[in-house]
């Protein structure tokens, strides 16, 4: 039962963080900017990507570790809070489809 209360805490948790960036007008802000800062990633990344020789043997993996490597860079240049660094990590990671389908055409 001990991992069931604690599951229960951080979903909770979680929810009211949730619900915080997408009701009050400065969480509204806040995921705004992050998702700014994800996008200027993303489109350094693409060029980055399509660029390099070998990217159509680019595989996830090596997707997310290019992410990890562009955000921390990103994050030095910009300031970017540890948990802002975190969530644009997660959102860029994410577009590996869209990329994939992106250099098909």
């Amino acid at each position: 039962m001990g991992k069931f209360k604690k599951g229960l805490c951080l979903g909770g948790l979680l929810g009211a963080g949730l619900v915080w960036l997408n009701t009050t007008q400065k969480g509204r802000d806040m995921r705004e900017q992050m998702l700014d800062h994800a996008a200027e990633v993303y489109v350094g990344l693409k060029e980055k990507v399509l660029v390099s020789k070998e990217y159509k043997n680019l595989n996830k993996n090596q997707y997310v570790k290019l992410v990890r490597e562009s955000v921390n860079k990103y994050a030095v240049e910009n300031g970017l809070a540890e948990n802002v660094k975190k969530m644009v990590v997660k959102v860029v990671s994410a577009q590996y489809k869209n990329l994939k389908g992106e250099m098909e055409k």
